[in-house]
């Protein structure tokens, strides 16, 4: 029997993004650590899921992705999702009353008002492709000499 659960370590953050009013958008942050995790992060979305009946869309993103960054989360989804494998939909899966495309007028496939369909964004890079995926380190820049003069009034700015 293991001392911890298997996903603690798995596990690096979540947040309930602002998009959702804190309800309907999880972005959840994993590390995989050997080969047995691919497919966890999965598992994590479906948790998620499972236990708050609110969630209606989960994006999965790697560690070296900004979960409080929307920018790094899109670039996540643009450079690490394919829509054909990273995306899976739950349909029938009852959702938040406040949510107003959850009614058979927004979707024939609802049978009725607040039912959804639940939505996992897979943005993690495969285990076998890591080394394909490596973020190009940026080079720190000193932006003064780009723009001196707005630098020189900052600097004569009391404060």
């Amino acid at each position: 029997m293991p001392s911890r659960p298997p996903f603690r370590a798995f596990y690096k953050n979540v947040y309930a993004h602002t998009a959702g009013g804190g309800k309907f958008l999880g972005i959840l942050q994993v590390k995989k650590r050997q080969p047995a995790d691919e497919g966890r992060q999965g598992q994590a979305a479906l948790l998620a899921l499972a236990t708050y009946s609110e969630l209606k869309n989960i994006i999965l993103v790697d560690e070296d992705v900004d979960i409080f960054d929307s920018d790094d989360i899109l670039w996540a989804m643009t450079t690490r999702m394919q829509g054909d494998v990273s995306i899976t939909t739950i349909p029938g899966i009852r959702g938040h009353q406040l949510d107003p495309s959850q009614t058979p007028e927004y979707s024939p496939s609802i049978r009725g008002n607040g039912i959804s369909c639940k939505t996992i964004f897979d943005c993690t890079v495969p285990w076998a492709l890591k080394s394909h995926f490596e973020r190009a380190p940026f080079a720190d820049v000193d932006p003064r000499p780009f723009a001196p003069e707005y630098f020189a009034r900052l600097e004569k700015k009391p404060g």
